[in-house]
């Protein structure tokens, strides 16, 4: 007789709170308790399955500019929030690699209690290009090779001599 699982790992759902009147500490470090251990993050996007975060607990083993994830953190909580997750923003300041090395994903199902922002993207949609099949030219066509004039497009700068 099969045994049926549960839903969650754990019978204790999921509790998400904003942080005390009394924090003083920066608006976008979220508390996240993981399989009994505290875990300071900032959170880069939430789903039904899962928290992906950067890690910050993770800065000094990882060898990761702790101050620098901070700014970037600090900026985009100020300025694009609501307009897309931090790992956007860790992308336009050129340290995707190095905050990489402190980017996880925690599995729901695991996670029992969550303090302060929990941003959610929806970031399913795929961006779909439609592309023309190349064809080649067929024979008895002919092609006709010109030189293009320069001095037309007023954008294109020419080395001077």
């Amino acid at each position: 007789m099969p045994v049926k699982k549960k839903a969650r790992a754990n019978a204790v759902p999921l509790i998400v709170e904003d942080h005390p009147d009394d924090y003083e500490g920066y608006p976008f470090i979220t508390l996240i308790q993981y399989r009994r251990s505290h875990v300071l993050a900032i959170v880069d996007n939430s789903d039904d399955q899962a928290i992906k975060s950067y890690v910050l607990d993770l800065c000094g083993p990882e060898r990761v500019d702790e101050q620098k994830m901070i700014e970037v953190g600090a900026y985009w909580y100020k300025h694009h929030r609501n307009a897309h997750p931090i790992s956007v923003e860790v992308s336009r300041k050129g340290i995707p690699g190095e905050a990489g090395r402190i980017y996880r994903s925690f599995n729901i199902e695991f996670v029992t209690r969550v303090i302060g922002p929990l941003p959610r993207f929806e970031m399913t949609e795929t961006v779909r290009v439609k592309r023309r099949k190349r064809k080649s030219v067929p024979t008895g066509v002919e092609v006709i090779k010109r030189p293009i004039n320069v001095t037309k497009f007023p954008f294109i700068k020419l080395p001077t001599q």
